[in-house]
């Protein structure tokens, strides 16, 4: 990450793998749907604001096209909450 001008690069490589990982997993289950979104969209932003965006929009080119889609549905995710078989929703019951 300090090769693209994020410092710390070790905390951020750390923080951002964090939220993608534990982040996806709780999407998966649908618990803490809402922080869980809130945190992969940024972490989606930063991706595509420094790293992609230079590259143009096309994938295959290094661009932004993918990461701004995963921008896109966790930002939607994060509105909407979890869906009717989310764990979230079973909890709240």
């Amino acid at each position: 990450m300090t090769s693209i001008g994020l410092q710390p690069g070790i905390v951020m490589a750390f923080l951002a793998g964090a939220a993608e990982f534990f982040g996806g997993i709780a999407l998966i289950l649908g618990l803490l749907t809402r922080p869980a979104a809130a945190a992969l969209a940024f972490t989606m932003l930063v991706a595509t604001v420094w790293v992609h965006l230079g590259n143009g929009l096309f994938v295959a080119n290094g661009g932004y096209e993918f990461s701004l889609t995963l921008l896109a549905v966790s930002a939607a995710l994060a509105l909407t909450g979890g869906g009717r078989l989310s764990l979230d929703r079973r909890l709240a019951a």
